[in-house]
């Protein structure tokens, strides 16, 4: 794993607006620490987001994700791998999710789907044409809906590795259904489930069959789909979707008590005035942080070589991010998941 850059500058004085209880949680908990880390470091003036977690809340002993989820006073803003990618698997396969899993990602977003026989897979597009052989195996007919489990899971993922033997490692070389994915990665690793189609009553169900209803974030648009999820899923964790910060009071004033709701995904550019709306109520913020530019210096860091260069678009992402946690964002979509994950949990995730 490569070595992250140097913390970016945050200056102390702006500490105390880390978002909700997080400071004063942290406080209660290791406040000699943090007491003895800001007058060491009182002559710096900068302290990341990073080094408080790790002084003020995570000592050793990292943090338990699946309480995270649902517990709107846990300091940790939680990473969500977009389709999984953390590394050099494909996207949306269990191969990729376990190398999340294993680079100590705490959250995979994955898009659930249901096949025509009623199964529950896991893919992006509504068609398979783009990320697999779909349209070589079954011509025109490649919506997801179209197909039967057992045609699914005959699918093979486009990637080089998969063109000799995809049988040999299937975990890379066919798309999966949600209860493996489930059932193949630990009980520590959250799932984001960004619905995409199908009966979420029927989804819930099966969510609370496998034992992961607190494991799961379940994200729509819909309200109608978020009540019947819930209902089915035996209470579960839903988020619901703001585009604008007058939206979010909406949802609050009409849904926040309803559906008993711990986040809300808000597009760029109204943070502060989204977590305004959520003040006290327990709601906490989703965004993607490619929106913020996040991402793209991570981008640019990985394609070049120069060290110095390379520290220095490392520095600006994280003084980014840095800067979004402290403005109230606790949820993080990325495709940088890895870096990112590195960055805030210098202890690790520990699921104690």
């Amino acid at each position: 794993m490569r070595q992250r850059a140097e913390s970016p500058p945050i200056r102390a004085t702006s500490l105390w607006l880390l978002p909700g209880s997080t400071f004063s949680l942290c406080m209660g908990r290791r406040r000699s620490n943090l007491i003895g880390a800001m007058e060491n470091f009182s002559k710096l003036q900068v302290l990341p987001v990073s080094f408080l977690l790790l002084l003020g809340c995570a000592g050793s002993e990292g943090w338990n994700t699946r309480k995270c989820l649902s517990d709107p006073s846990c300091p940790f803003p939680i990473v969500s791998a977009h389709r999984g990618l953390c590394g050099d698997e494909p996207e949306n396969t269990l191969a990729a999710y376990r190398q999340c899993e294993n680079m100590g990602v705490p959250m995979v977003e994955l898009d659930p789907r249901q096949t025509a026989d009623g199964h529950w897979v896991i893919m992006h597009d509504s068609d398979v044409t783009r990320t697999t052989n779909g349209e070589q195996l079954y011509g025109t007919r490649v919506g997801v809906d179209e197909l039967t489990i057992e045609e699914f899971e005959a699918l093979v993922i486009d990637d080089q590795r998969c063109s000799d033997d995809p049988d040999s490692n299937p975990a890379r070389c066919h798309p999966p259904t949600f209860e493996q994915v489930i059932e193949g990665t630990g009980p520590g690793l959250l799932i984001d489930a960004d619905f995409k189609s199908g009966d979420a009553a029927a989804f819930g169900d099966l969510v609370r069959s496998l034992g992961a209803t607190d494991r799961v974030l379940f994200f729509d648009n819909d309200a109608d789909s978020l009540r019947a999820y819930m209902e089915h899923a035996g209470g579960g964790i839903v988020m619901h979707r703001a585009h604008d910060a007058q939206e979010v009071g909406q949802i609050m004033s009409a849904l926040g008590e309803e559906l008993e709701l711990k986040w809300i995904h808000i597009d760029p550019a109204y943070l502060a005035d989204a977590l305004a709306k959520v003040a006290d109520t327990g709601v906490r913020l989703y965004l993607n942080t490619w929106d913020y530019n996040v991402d793209t210096w991570l981008y640019a860091a990985e394609a070049i070589d120069d060290p110095e260069q390379k520290a220095e678009f490392e520095r600006k992402a994280f003084e980014l991010l840095d800067e979004l946690v402290r403005d109230g964002a606790m949820g993080l979509g990325t495709d940088r998941a890895r870096q990112i994950s590195s960055y805030l949990y210098p202890n690790g995730l520990g699921n104690q």
